[in-house]
């Protein structure tokens, strides 16, 4: 396949990211033959320089890896066609994760915070609240200090990194039963008086390039310290579909995982019922508070944490109660 100057240094850099190390030109070259791409060593070598010139790339030991400011121009050079791709996360996390609610044990779906090492009390005191008021996941969390790693994301010097599990737990869960449920929308959920009302905003999983919850933090729609405070306000929900049929089983699980500290599920609705003013739906519906609320105050209070959705999986052990940290 031929394709233009443009479009071969886009795909170089899509290269750096997917196999996530660095790679010589030779390697670089080898991966683009193998997806169809007919470029020389030499041509590569060339994109290469200037890729670096750029400041899109930077070379260490004759390894490129994508420099920040390349990650930004591949988002932008792509964004159409990764319309939907958070949702494929989210069914990669599903697929690949190893939880074993029975036994628990193996790999969870995981939110990151990063945040300023010196703000760290005043982060947890905040999550604690929303763990407090019951609206989380889970109150497990998991800290990382500066230049550790939790998966493969390093924390920078100065800062730490708080980690959450995320309400894709569900999908992992339901899984592992022989259930499919399929992430739909994140929804908005408006709370009075410590009730959830209604719903008044949805993001369909499958219109968006990143976190429809992370959306919802960054645009200023949510309030979560402020339901866990006062009982008013707004917090995101994540709602699954599943086969109607296989409703009992997902009760089932569920108050399993309620047993064992994994409480977000607020509602399980079939085709027939408008719980929560729910769309009209051909499948059954679980409606879960999604993980991200747990670090929607950070943003909420001003901290400026830098938040990875559902990017890392992390074993269930390293995860111990919030109040083990306070």
């Amino acid at each position: 396949m031929m394709i233009g100057k443009g479009e071969t240094q886009i795909e170089i850099l899509k290269t750096l990211v997917e196999t996530d190390k660095p790679l010589s030109c030779r390697e670089i070259t080898k991966l683009l033959n193998r997806r169809g791409i007919n470029v020389s060593e030499k041509t590569i070598r060339k994109y290469i320089r200037n890729l670096t010139k750029k400041g899109y790339i930077k070379m260490s030991s004759s390894k490129a890896t994508i420099t920040e400011q390349g990650m930004e121009t591949l988002k932008r050079a792509t964004v159409f066609e990764r319309l939907g791709e958070f949702r494929e996360l989210v069914e990669y996390n599903m697929f690949n994760s190893t939880f074993n609610l029975y036994t628990l044990d193996g790999t969870v779906p995981t939110n990151l915070a990063i945040v300023d090492k010196v703000k760290i009390d005043e982060c947890l005191e905040l999550m604690k609240t929303v763990a407090d008021a019951g609206l989380t996941t889970s109150r497990l969390i998991t800290i990382v200090d500066e230049e550790e790693s939790l998966g493969i994301i390093e924390v920078p010097k100065g800062k730490v990194g708080i980690g959450t599990i995320s309400s894709t737990i569900y999908n992992v869960i339901m899984l592992n039963v022989g259930v499919v449920l399929g992430s739909e929308f994140a929804g908005l959920l408006q709370y009075k008086d410590s009730e959830p009302v209604g719903f008044t905003e949805m993001i369909n999983y499958s219109g968006t390039t990143i976190s429809p919850g992370l959306l919802f933090i960054r645009g200023g729609y949510t309030s979560v310290y402020e339901v866990a405070r006062t009982g008013n306000g707004y917090v995101v929900t994540a709602v699954k579909s599943f086969n109607e049929y296989a409703y009992e089983s997902v009760e089932r699980e569920i108050m399993l995982a309620n047993a064992r500290g994994i409480t977000g599920m607020l509602t399980i609705s079939s085709p027939m019922d408008n719980k929560l003013n729910l769309p009209a739906y051909k499948k059954a519906l679980l409606v879960v508070l999604a993980g991200v609320n747990h670090l929607a105050p950070l943003y909420e209070k001003g901290l400026n944490p830098e938040l990875k959705i559902n990017e890392v999986l992390v074993d269930f052990k390293e995860f111990k109660n919030i109040d083990k940290f306070i």
